[in-house]
């Protein structure tokens, strides 16, 4: 890094407030996409969705990680954060922040560099982001080696009142959704819905396999046995927020149809802000059913915080899915990996011994 952009160091405990002061900075500035966040910035129209509700502290979410700022005459003016994913020798960009300046492209770029350079001090076979479709971020990720492989709309349905004639529960329920007694009533696929477990995990695979293209399955590279812990652990399937978003609690559910899974959803409790919805649904699954079961087994507490939910755009069950069931589009992102290590994707090209 040039002398007129800073220097690259290790965050310390001692920078804290300044990184606080720093991500609002970046967060509210006229060109906030200049963060590599799956989180759009918030709009005139929409001015809720900010970061400080998603990420009230700059601390990591997950540990071990890595955190490098840059600084210049004393002050930062630049961040750059990776955690590393369970099981696997991944790392994850979740914050890659620079001031607004003329040499804010410059920082950026300074700062993925180091990030690249100190993955490769610890044998990281891929880096992963995520990032709002626009030609700076595209530019300076393209000249480090990311590659762009998906896009992801993010949903959020706003928080609903728990009680009263307009709750939450009748938000969820379509309309002649009642009994004689004029009761509302859940969907019928509420009753369907099953807990997930381990021994899930293959029928899951089976679901996400048949609802992703084999090019974008190919870079993910999940095995059956990835989705074993998946009904108490937010990391898979992959999305551009759930490594931002800190879990309380995971619990997942599935739809059976057969001997398959019609259907399968994701909730993460968030304490602070909007929790977390990621869902797959098959190909001529009434998906809009299936998701307002799911919206009434989350509950009263995660209709009142707001919920926030990614979605591919090749998933189209899901995108009609996620309207139907009154969430509204706010951004889309696109996902990007960056190959280090060649990974052995099938038995025949393991040498002979």
């Amino acid at each position: 890094m040039t002398d007129v952009a800073g220097a690259v160091r290790a965050a310390r405990l001692t920078d804290r407030q300044s990184l606080v002061e720093l991500s609002r900075r970046v967060h509210l500035s006229a060109e906030g996409y200049r963060r590599s966040l799956g989180v759009p910035a918030p709009s005139a129209t929409r001015p809720q969705i900010s970061l400080a509700t998603f990420m009230p502290s700059w601390l990591p979410r997950r540990s071990p990680s890595v955190h490098l700022v840059a600084e210049s005459d004393g002050e930062l003016v630049g961040s750059c954060r990776a955690i590393e994913e369970p099981r696997r020798d991944d790392w994850v960009i979740i914050e890659l922040d620079a001031d607004d300046s003329p040499m804010a492209t410059e920082v950026r770029f300074a700062l993925l560099s180091a990030l690249v350079d100190e993955g490769a001090k610890h044998d990281v076979a891929r880096f992963h982001a995520a990032c709002s479709d626009v030609p700076e971020n595209m530019e300076l990720f393209a000249q480090l080696g990311f590659m762009a492989y998906a896009q992801e709309e993010i949903w959020y349905r706003p928080p609903q009142p728990v009680r009263g004639p307009r709750s939450w529960l009748r938000g969820a329920i379509p309309r002649g959704s009642h009994g004689r007694d004029g009761a509302e009533h859940a969907p019928a696929e509420a009753a369907n819905l099953q807990a997930v477990g381990t021994p899930d995990a293959w029928h899951l695979f089976d679901l996400w396999s048949h609802t992703t293209p084999p090019a974008i399955a190919r870079v993910e590279g999940y095995a059956a046995a990835d989705w074993e812990p998946v009904g108490h652990e937010g990391v898979v399937p992959r999305s551009s927020l759930n490594p931002l978003l800190h879990f309380n609690a995971v619990t997942a559910w599935l739809l059976p149809e057969g001997q398959r899974a019609a259907g399968f959803a994701q909730h993460g409790v968030c304490k602070e802000g909007p929790h977390y919805l990621r869902f797959l649904v098959r190909d001529g699954t009434d998906g809009a059913g299936f998701l307002r079961a799911v919206l009434v087994s989350m509950g009263s507490e995660a209709a009142s915080a707001g919920i926030l939910s990614p979605v591919r755009t090749y998933e189209s069950s899901g995108l009609r899915a996620a309207e139907a069931a009154g969430f509204a589009s706010i951004g889309r992102v696109t996902t990007l990996v960056r190959e280090v290590r060649a990974r052995v994707r099938q038995p025949a090209m393991v040498p002979a011994i």
